[in-house]
């Protein structure tokens, strides 16, 4: 559907969860679409054995340390959040709950639409995608947790938490490779989970249902370009037509490199910020004060939540158990 004029009618900048349901979605449709990520693409091979090796864990490229996983200290929270092919799902504890019903009823969304009676049909799709399910293996952790809950009159609110896992089939051991489980022969093969909990640090078994083994797998097949380390420093319309109605000219450079940045510009006729939360409105603000996009709304910033996780230590005392 792309003419001459322009590179891609999409434009993706970050390939995490919304960056890569937007791609998958959109070359379903049939059309051109490119998808932007600083950080670099890994397989289960490249992981390292453990985050003592910092360079292949954590992402900080002004620090030589091209990793995946990175965190960003504020006054009053930490994020969180993934650098890879793949977004945050590369690194995150791929836990995945539905919210209950009143929280529709609550927040600045409330009246937006009908929620309740909305919401339920696209996470029943997401769950299907991501090929979420009961976890099936309980360690010495799950079962502390549950006699913890007994100890204080909950333990009946315990229950297996919802993941995104392909689990060994009853009665076979974990690390065992089977044609696509999820999409009729259509996907990756997969690996099972061997309950080593590097959820974390990165899934060595391919096992965990990362987005680069679904959506983006899929857009991908369709036709979609991933540019790794690759970064957005610039997003101005074409033809000064603040609206975009032209397209827009998007800027880019080696997100990895000190000196040579490999600057690249691209003439697109749509743009879709992705970059996380966070990432996305770092992006939004600098491109409004720089006047490439002055037209952003000065409501940009306000009413941000976060997933209200609250990350515990927690010692245990006793046997010599690995919890």
């Amino acid at each position: 559907m792309t003419t001459n004029n322009y590179d891609y009618d999409y434009l993706i900048i970050g390939s995490g969860f919304g960056g890569s349901v937007s791609a998958c979605r959109l070359t379903e449709k049939g059309y051109s679409v490119a998808v932007m990520e600083m950080g670099r693409r890994w397989e289960a091979k490249d992981f390292a054995k453990n985050n003592w090796n910092t360079r292949r864990w954590i992402w900080r490229p002004g620090m030589k340390l091209f990793g995946y996983f990175n965190m960003r200290f504020f006054r009053h929270v930490t994020i969180i959040c993934g650098n890879a092919v793949g977004g945050g799902s590369i690194t995150y504890a791929n836990t995945l709950l539905v919210p209950p019903e009143h929280i529709w009823d609550e927040g600045t969304w409330a009246d937006a639409a009908d929620w309740k009676n909305e919401m339920p049909q696209h996470y029943a799709k997401a769950e299907r995608m991501l090929g979420v399910t009961d976890n099936k293996i309980f360690g010495p952790a799950d079962h502390m947790l549950k006699k913890m809950g007994e100890a204080v009159g909950v333990g009946h609110t315990f229950k297996p938490t919802r993941v995104a896992t392909f689990f060994p089939p009853e009665g076979e051991e974990g690390g065992k490779t089977y044609p696509d489980p999820y999409f009729n022969g259509e996907g990756p093969d997969r690996g099972t989970c061997t309950a080593c909990g590097g959820c974390m640090t990165g899934c060595k078994h391919n096992a965990k249902n990362t987005l680069d083994k679904n959506y983006l797998y899929f857009a991908e097949k369709n036709g979609a370009k991933v540019y790794e380390e690759t970064k957005v420093v610039d997003v101005k319309p074409l033809n000064g037509k603040a609206d975009g109605s032209d397209g827009y000219e998007v800027t880019t450079e080696c997100s990895s490199s000190w000196f040579n940045k490999q600057r690249r510009t691209w003439r697109v006729r749509n743009v879709i910020f992705s970059a996380s939360s966070l990432g996305t409105q770092e992006m939004l603000f600098r491109l409004k004060q720089s006047g490439s996009l002055p037209n952003i709304s000065d409501d940009l910033g306000n009413r941000v939540r976060t997933n209200a996780e609250s990350i515990l230590g927690v010692r245990f005392f006793g046997k010599d158990v690995d919890m």
